[in-house]
């Protein structure tokens, strides 16, 4: 089928096509959903454990072992890892990626229902929640005040909670970092004690006065009625004047022993904002909005708002301006790439050619936009590095087909035969051409891991981007040719231009000199290409590994860890020293203080670290971002809290990538919790002492501090006291037991919760005051009963698949890489003397680049076998492949060479760039082969075919490759550090694979080439 015939034929349907195509791909532009980052689907499940009061020991036993037992019974299970601290446990279910992730969490939430039977009573909450980018917060909102207090700013977040769930695309909203309030019915234990009430009396009575029976109905005469009962209660006086039992003839009533009042919970999350008191709004979106659809709205809807009091509103988060910032960082990288391509075939070219050239960049663009719209993908920073990587090659279809149908005018044909043939003539190499380079991308995009769904968007736009290019090749330029190159002789005008000229002048001379030299001296040529890559690869252990650089943000973290058995109120301390350093920091913008929490979610691979009374969080953000300014500030600030007493404070930097734990992850195996622990600090203090190491944490470091009742069994049963009575009355005592809900007249839930009254200030001998009810209706002092001793207990334990093991962590310092760290630590861990049943393995980044490496190493290769195989079909031939394939080493050389003179490791994205290369460097190798064999089908000898080849191919050679490079460097130099290792891998493989190709493909097809195979071939 003669595809351009049809096109220039029919040039009204092309045009069509091509109209329609050009308004879809503009629509797509307009209304894709717009991210910061990529969305990741992750198949994790967080199981979370609320048991309020207890030891870490109580829940591993009590639920942590029959989660686990019931979960590990699940299908496609990667890990299981358990965090168990005071109160709380949380598990993260890992699956295999590619598993339908909504499957699993309904698995995972039916696993965790039927255990629940199996669990403690006092159990407060047991959730599934599943994880994902989609549920990281857009917008964090905070209200601030000076002197308003928790209800009246919870009011005011509620109500403007309402206003925004209204507005299109809001997944959820959130109000956090404030005191739930309740209704406290505060005992007195002495009173109680006194006139024979116990906590089972209270709790009975209230529950069955608060209980909501419906009556039922009833007919009369040809009505019906339901019948209404008193209900539950409406007010406080009704609870106060709750009938709780007798004494001495007379009625008691819940006022006589207990007061009911209107209270706070006790406080577990505090905010500030820049100091102040705040309370946090939190906003989600759903998937497949443009995130302007959403953050716009609400902006318009709160800049109407009118709040109570002093309250104010500060945006502390808005994902909106990083998506604006980093898209048009992007998509100026993409407009500088186009025009300096443009600006290199305009000088080679001229005017007429350059045109057609250039008209085949956005058509490109906005149909390959449009196919990533419909496969699902978002406008963000790894579909529009796709478009930025595909810039420099879509033009060189166009270049080719533009450069034949041209050779052909200055044969004397018309301008319609003359693009016929061209086109026609150059279908097959350009589609062998095009495809080679779409087969290097295909792997990436099959990769089935976290790190390959990450990076999904940028492979999948390279794709169809060239796809689009090769279409707009061989259909819209020959028609667009047709009308607008000149013809006759003179038609070739690339030959007027200055740059064509001096380039003609270089193949007549220096070219031609120099590949006579090294045809003249084969054996040197093959012999230095060969130490080239021998020296390169000696090279590359300077150059040094890395997964995924910094974020390059504005803003960064401080951690607060304080050591366990710590309260709220020594937390909090500590953060507001953290809080008055940043006010004397004049690069400071603004920042969000969390205490006894983790500031929310506002970044794809950060979880928010869950309730802790000894952990707070500041998020800082700065004016704006200067490299060494920034790095400058964060050695300040490292150097400023180190030696601060009683707290370990780091400074956190945000990092690129799929979610990691850290980057020095140690997990440590053991089946005893001391001589883990005796274990983990031995391999903290390694870590500590390895330069490099920063932020090193070992959340086992020390143990917590607990007040232990000893219940006098014995003593116990002969007084006729059950021991789950003496439980229950110690932890009403301390926590409080929540035994129903009050509904006010607004519709408000609230808990009533039962607890004893005492003063703000707890004190030890407040418990002589608490007497326990035996069966007979005494009532026993608990002091008669229990023995009270203070003693050390595990503050944390964690399970990796079930398995105890301590974890110790660690950031890398500026300018340390992955390998330098562990291998250092590695050294000295291995000299440990490590019991049977203890060992040591690396998890976080190291584990996460090797998975992903190992990935992109099957990619690269099924990329060499795919590419391969198109190559034998279309030469049939085994040897010239493997001369084509000497491109890739010979991109190797420059590839290292770039990475080391610019300092830069090779990451995740640089093993991307290489990749790449196994499609684009050999296309000027088919280039050549290509070419030589037309030549030797028209008679040819080997050797002058091969000459012919090299000269006639150079200046196409070189343009494409330029076209490549500059399309490439506005990315490599502006795009940040995630970028720069791809752009520098391409670009220093492009030019040496360039250069050597030239000179030795030459060589060796002349070396492999017999006499009579083109003859063959024809």
């Amino acid at each position: 089928m003669n595809i351009p015939q049809l096109s220039i034929k029919n040039h009204q349907f092309t045009l069509t096509a091509f109209a329609f195509l050009l308004v879809m791909g503009v629509a797509s532009f307009f209304n894709m959903p717009r991210r910061e980052d990529p969305a990741l689907d992750i198949p994790n499940v967080l199981v979370i454990a609320v048991y309020p009061g207890a030891t870490p020991e109580d829940i591993e036993s009590q639920v942590v072992d029959v989660l686990e037992e019931s979960i590990n019974e699940l299908d496609d299970l990667k890990e299981i890892q358990t965090t168990i601290r005071d109160g709380v446990a949380i598990m993260e279910v890992e699956f295999i990626f590619g598993v339908d992730t909504d499957e699993k969490f309904d698995e995972v939430q039916r696993q965790v229902n039927q255990s629940r039977n199996e669990m403690p009573e006092g159990l407060f909450q047991l959730d599934v929640k599943k994880m994902s980018t989609n549920t990281v917060t857009i917008m964090q909102i905070g209200l601030i005040s000076g002197t308003a207090d928790y209800a009246l700013l919870k009011s005011e977040a509620e109500r403007l909670k309402r206003e925004i769930e209204k507005v299109g695309g809001v997944r959820k909203v959130d109000v956090e970092a404030y005191p739930e309030q309740e209704v406290r019915i505060a005992l007195n234990p002495v009173t109680m004690s006194e006139m024979g009430i116990s906590l089972d009396d209270v709790e009975r009575a209230i529950q069955s006065n608060n209980a909501n029976i419906p009556g039922g109905a009833v007919k009369v005469s040809n009505r019906l009625f339901n019948v209404k009962t008193s209900g539950q209660y409406t007010g406080l006086d009704q609870i106060r004047n709750t009938v709780v039992g007798a004494y001495q003839g007379k009625v008691i009533y819940l006022k006589n022993i207990a007061s009911v009042f209107f209270g706070f919970e006790d406080e577990r999350w505090t905010a500030r904002y820049n100091g102040e008191q705040a309370v946090y709004i939190n906003v989600q979106q759903k998937d497949g909005y443009n995130i302007y659809s959403v953050t716009d709205p609400i902006k318009e809807k709160l800049s109407r708002a009118n709040l109570a009091g002093d309250i104010r509103l500060a945006y502390i988060f808005d994902q909106s301006e990083g998506v604006t910032e980093r898209v048009a960082g992007f998509l100026g990288n993409l407009i500088q790439g186009i025009l300096l391509v443009g600006a290199i075939i305009f000088l080679v070219l001229g005017i007429r050619s350059a045109s057609l050239v250039m008209l085949a960049i956005p058509f490109s663009i906005l149909i390959g936009l449009w196919a990533v719209d419909q496969s699902g993908f978002a406008l963000q920073q790894m579909s529009i590095a796709g478009l930025v990587v595909a810039l420099g090659l879509l033009v060189d279809n166009s270049i080719a087909i533009l450069e034949n149908i041209e050779r052909f005018l200055s044969q004397g044909y018309s301008r319609e035969q003359a693009a016929i043939r061209g086109t026609q003539q150059l279908i097959a190499p350009i589609a062998s051409a095009t495809l080679t380079t779409i087969l290097a991308f295909i792997p990436i995009v099959m990769m089935p891991d976290t790190t390959g769904a990450f990076i999904k968007a940028l492979p999948t736009t390279v794709i169809a981007t060239l796809t689009a290019s090769f279409i707009v090749a061989v259909t819209l330029t020959p028609y667009l040719a047709s009308l607008i190159l000149k013809e006759g002789k003179n038609g070739d005008s690339r030959k007027t231009t200055p740059l064509f000229r001096r380039l003609t002048r270089f193949v007549e001379g220096p070219y031609r000199n120099a590949l006579q030299w090294a045809l003249d001296h084969k054996g040197l040529t093959i012999s230095a290409a060969v130490l080239s890559l021998v020296g390169a690869l000696a090279l590359f252990p300077l150059v040094g590994v890395a997964f995924f650089p910094k974020a390059e943000k504005p803003q960064f973290r401080i951690t607060v860890q304080l050591p366990n058995g710590n309260n709220l109120d020594a937390t909090d301390q500590a953060v507001q020293y953290v809080e008055s350093i940043l006010d004397t920091i004049p690069d400071v913008r603004y920042y969000a203080a969390n205490v006894g929490h983790g500031n929310p979610r506002i970044y794809y691979n950060v979880a928010s670290e869950n309730y802790s009374n000894t952990f707070g969080e500041v998020f800082v953000v700065l004016k704006e971002y200067d490299i060494d300014r920034f790095y400058g500030l964060l050695d300040q600030l490292r150097h400023t809290f180190r030696d601060y007493p009683n707290a370990r404070i780091d400074v956190r930097e945000f990092v690129q990538g799929p979610p990691s734990e850290a980057p020095v992850a140690i997990k440590i195996y053991g089946p005893e919790l001391d001589k883990l622990q005796s274990y983990a600090r031995e391999v903290e203090n390694i870590v500590r002492s390895t330069h490099g190491a920063i932020n090193v944490d070992n959340p086992i470091r020390s143990n917590s501090t607990d007040i232990y009742f000893r219940t006098n069994r014995d003593k116990a049963m002969m007084l006729g006291v059950p021991t789950h009575v003496v439980d229950k009355t110690i932890r009403s005592f301390v926590n409080g037991s929540a035994i129903g809900k009050f509904r006010d007249k607004d519709g408000e839930d609230y808990n009533m919760v039962m607890r004893f009254d005492y003063e703000e200030k707890f004190r030890l001998e407040d418990f002589d005051k608490i007497s326990v009810q035996s069966v007979s209706g005494r009532f026993i002092p608990l002091k008669h009963l229990t023995d009270v001793e203070f003693a050390q207990a595990p503050s944390r334990i964690t399970h990796l698949d079930s398995e105890r093991t301590a974890t110790i962590l660690s950031d890398l310092e500026k300018g340390y890489t992955l390998d330098e760290v562990i291998n250092a630590i590695d050294g000295q861990l291995q000299q440990m003397d490590w019991e049977d049943g203890y060992s040591y393995i690396y998890k976080g980044d190291l584990e996460s680049r090797n998975e992903s490496f190992g990935g992109m190493g099957i990619a690269s290769l099924m990329a060499l076998l795919l590419i391969l195989g198109v190559l034998i079909i279309q030469f049939r031939s085994f040897s010239q492949p493997l001369i084509i394939f000497t491109a890739l080493p010979l991109a190797i050389i420059g590839s290292v060479l770039a990475l080391l003179a610019t300092g830069i490791n090779f990451s995740f994205t640089a093993f991307i760039g290489l990749t790449s290369l196994i499609g684009i460097a050999i296309n000027n190798s088919i280039v050549l082969v290509d070419f030589a064999n037309e030549m030797r089908r028209e008679g040819a000898s080997v050797a002058e075919a091969a000459r012919q080849a090299g000269e006639v191919r150079f200046i196409p050679i070189v343009m494409t490759t330029l076209t490549t490079i500059l399309g490439l460097l506005p990315l490599t130099l502006m795009g940040g550090s995630l970028w720069a290792p791809m752009g520098w891998t391409i670009i220093g493989g492009l030019l040496t694979s360039t250069t050597f190709v030239l000179l030795l493909v030459p060589i060796l097809y002349i070396l492999f080439t017999k006499e009579n195979t083109a003859a063959e071939q024809a």
